[in-house]
């Protein structure tokens, strides 16, 4: 039987999703999905995640909070591994940036752990890397939130509203 994925979501896929294209108001399902992965314990982000998106996006850190355990506590392997990541790819964490950034966090707990990195980040380049590139250096998957609502075999069906305007009340569910 093949192993189900352990997921690591980086705060750039979690705003995407909550607060640009699939809001819980609209697609209640998918976040029912979400919290079901999280329950199962197949969906984790580092502590560092939950500090960007209190900050961020204090409705879907509540959200996350009420989920249940998808928060994983730092410590010393994952601080050890970051600082190699950081020694490797210093351009990882803009000098601005440096005190909150998670991407070393999240890159360090899915190689620790074994996950798919989920993240929004686009691939970045040798010179600025983004997570797409530490994790094909360190050979850790890594896909777009799209690639993680397929992996899941998750897929939208459509009822017509009797309304005359002819929207989609849309349901995410397994396939």
């Amino acid at each position: 039987m093949k192993r189900k994925a352990l997921y690591c979501i980086d705060t750039s896929a979690l705003i995407a999703a909550w607060d640009e294209r699939y809001p819980i108001d609209v697609f209640p399902q998918l976040w029912n999905g979400i919290a079901a992965l999280i329950a199962e314990g197949r969906l984790i982000c580092p502590e560092e995640v939950a500090h960007e998106l209190d900050k961020r996006s204090k409705d879907v850190a509540a959200w996350m909070t009420d989920a249940g355990p998808i928060v994983i506590a730092i410590d010393q392997d994952t601080l050890d591994h970051v600082v190699r990541i950081l020694a490797s790819h210093e351009k990882l964490v803009a000098e601005r940036k440096r005190g909150s950034s998670a991407d070393p966090f999240v890159i360090s707990l899915a190689k620790l752990r074994g996950a798919v990195v989920v993240t929004e980040e686009g691939p970045g380049t040798e010179a600025k890397p983004k997570i797409p590139t530490v994790c094909s250096a360190y050979k850790i998957e890594c896909i777009s939130l799209l690639e993680f609502l397929r992996a899941e075999s998750w897929m939208m069906s459509g009822k017509r509203h009797a309304s005359s305007s002819g929207l989609f009340d849309d349901v995410l569910g397994p396939e």
